[in-house]
């Protein structure tokens, strides 16, 4: 039986808006101030809610080691009184350096060796301690550095995440995989403009997260290794690590103090330079995209010694680099025409319902081809009429709030991804996918309402390069089948497609 994400997603929905419910008005308020970019208060409770769903699902069944489920729940507590008391750094450090210790006691007589980029070499407990507090403290921060716009940490998480999933085993894929369906239900809140934030219970527990994955990794795939290859993990971290270097030796240099906030990660500068939300991420996710990428497909490469030299190059030269000066402006200026290319469009109210009257029937043909050879027998009634109750009331008590149309989108793609997944599609489904993506292309060349890039939200951009980075996944070699994610893909920008035609208007960026 296939896990049943689709009923972890409407849970976390449905948690979450009923916590927004209770508490959305009165815990953890986020104030406006001149670093940030909401113009309201809000509350940071999202992170309560994903977070203690993963410690809870993960005891539950079993799969995640104790040690694992100890520091995700102090790392919830440490940002929950952060979120509520503004904790002063040096005692936050202070209990990062205990989960350390705890975790490096675990693991002391564990590694005797390190592999990067295919050297391996001998490692002492004291070299460990040393390496791995640096690792840690750093990841652990990183996650919660990179939070400064509505569905960017949670975005670039997910993305990697669920890179991270096809390289282990089906538990540690199970897990990475029930992460990233966990994030899903927060973004929902967390698209621009957020409803909630992840706050530091959130940030600090997905730190946590990724700054063990490499441990959590060997333990449940490898558990007598005593070697342990850190090549795929410092690859996927690249933009954690680059971004979180560049500003900490910025400060040390402007001599600051390294753990005063300010203004100068990247997402800042690249929304200061081109103004523009949609940019901002897309540059982001790009590069999320492109390391997640090179993370998996790190054990069929050969990352010699000049893999890891061209690596080391770029990252210092990100590191060392002004960002807004050099790349920033020029790759604001490429990626801008994109989402201004159909700002305008000139298609008639009169005119709109033929062309979206043609797409829902493209997609209804589409949808019946595929439920006509789902594996029913997969399938555990209650789970699906659970979601589906769930789905319901979300959708019921949400009319008029746009964010039902990415509930909607997600509940439809993670159905498809978890009944359709060992389906071969038949030439009909692959018919109407082909004549969707070409309908869609069209209309947004022609700058018909509905396909404007500029209403994309946090979640359509995701969605974008999950399809890309699978389909390149499956150039390269890795078992995924392109038609089920170009499926899935489809489906979900004809659904946006037909909503903001017919009953919502996204807002312009």
């Amino acid at each position: 039986m296939p896990p049943p994400f689709i009923l972890f997603f409407s849970i976390s929905m449905i948690i979450t808006w009923i916590v927004f419910q209770l508490f959305g008005e009165s815990h953890a308020l986020d104030r406006p101030n001149p670093r940030k970019h909401h113009g309201s208060t809000i509350s940071q409770i999202g992170g309560l809610v994903f977070s203690p769903l993963l410690l809870l699902i993960g005891w539950w069944l079993g799969l995640a080691p104790s040690w694992y489920l100890i520091g995700g729940l102090f790392s919830i507590l440490l940002g929950a009184a952060d979120d509520v008391r503004h904790l002063p750094w040096q005692f936050k450090l202070l209990v990062q350096l205990a989960l350390v210790c705890l975790v490096a006691y675990i693991f002391w007589d564990r590694f005797t060796h390190f592999s990067f980029y295919g050297y391996t070499l001998p490692i002492t407990k004291p070299v460990f301690i040393v390496i791995f507090t640096i690792w840690f403290v750093g990841i652990y921060n990183s996650v919660n550095l990179v939070d400064g716009m509505d569905g960017l940490a949670g975005g670039v998480m997910v993305l990697m995440f669920l890179g991270v999933s096809i390289i282990g085993n089906d538990i540690f894929s199970f897990i990475n995989l029930l992460i990233a369906v966990l994030l899903l239900g927060f973004l929902l809140f967390n698209q621009r403009p957020a409803k909630v934030f992840m706050g530091d219970a959130g940030s600090l527990s997905l730190g946590f997260y990724m700054a063990v994955l490499p441990l959590l990794y060997y333990d449940l795939n490898w558990p007598t290794s005593s070697v342990l290859n850190m090549t795929p993990f410092v690859i996927l971290f690249s933009y954690l690590i680059a971004d979180t270097s560049r500003v900490f030796f910025t400060r040390l240099l402007s001599r600051k103090n390294p753990m005063t906030a300010d203004t100068i990660h990247l997402h800042h500068l690249v929304i200061q330079t081109s103004g523009s939300y949609l940019t901002t991420l897309f540059m982001i996710f790009f590069v999320t995209l492109v390391s997640t990428l090179f993370a998996v497909l790190s054990d069929s490469l050969i990352f010699k010694q000049t893999g890891m030299l061209i690596y080391l190059a770029l990252l210092f030269l990100f590191i060392l680099t002004p960002p807004a000066p050099t790349y920033v402006h020029l790759i604001s200026r490429l990626v801008g025409p994109l989402y201004t290319w159909n700002k305008e469009s000139r298609e008639t109210h009169r005119a709109q319902w033929p062309r979206t009257i043609m797409v829902a029937s493209l997609l209804f043909l589409l949808m019946g081809s595929i439920f006509l050879h789902i594996d029913y027998g997969n399938m555990i009634p209650w789970q699906i009429l659970l979601s589906l109750i769930l789905l319901s009331f979300f959708l019921y008590i949400n009319q008029k709030d746009k964010m039902v149309i990415p509930a909607i989108q997600i509940f439809f793609a993670l159905f498809i991804l978890e009944f359709y997944w060992s389906v071969t599609p038949d030439i009909f489904s692959k018919l109407f996918v082909v004549l969707l993506l070409v309908t869609l292309n069209i209309f947004t060349v022609q700058r018909i309402i509905g396909t404007g890039i500029n209403q994309y939200s946090a979640l359509d951009l995701l969605m974008l390069f999950i399809t890309l980075g699978a389909l390149g996944l499956s150039v390269a070699g890795i078992i995924l089948n392109p038609w089920l994610f170009l499926t899935v893909s489809v489906i979900w920008f004809s659904l946006g497609f037909i909503f903001r035609r017919t009953v919502y208007l996204a807002p312009h960026d």
